[in-house]
């Protein structure tokens, strides 16, 4: 059975419902995503890594305030969430203009810790420097 038909037959199922945004986040269907991750909040609103995920979608769908929004949730509920932290120094320096405003956030997640790397694999602390 396929994720859409698993929600369609069992529309409470907040897993298949992660899945499937993951699957339209995977496929870069930003508005199919956007639709599931908030159902899979709907039914369980405190899961940092499906708010992370949904920011990523607003970010790339051209939502950058809608983005912070849920980077900033997945902080509250989860402050040492470092994905999220990262996320939301991205969209303040990039989408944003706010190069201070990123800093503060990229050094609140080397706070939390100190080895933390970007998705390349560069030290979030170096990142900073080469600003």
């Amino acid at each position: 059975m396929s994720l859409e038909q698993e929600v369609a037959i069992n529309p409470t199922n907040a897993d298949a419902w992660t899945q499937l945004g993951h699957v339209y986040f995977d496929t870069e269907n930003f508005s199919k995503a956007i639709r599931a991750y908030e159902k899979s909040l709907e039914l369980s609103p405190d899961n940092p890594n499906v708010l992370t995920d949904l920011g990523v979608m607003y970010r790339r769908n051209g939502q950058p305030e809608k983005a912070l929004e849920k980077f900033d949730r997945a902080i509250a509920v989860a402050p040492n969430h470092e994905q999220s932290r990262f996320n939301k120094g991205i969209v303040l320096r990039y989408d944003m203009n706010d190069r201070e405003g990123a800093i503060k956030v990229w050094e609140d997640l080397i706070r939390i810790n100190p080895s933390a790397t970007t998705p390349n694999g560069q030290l979030v602390s170096e990142a900073i420097k080469s600003m």
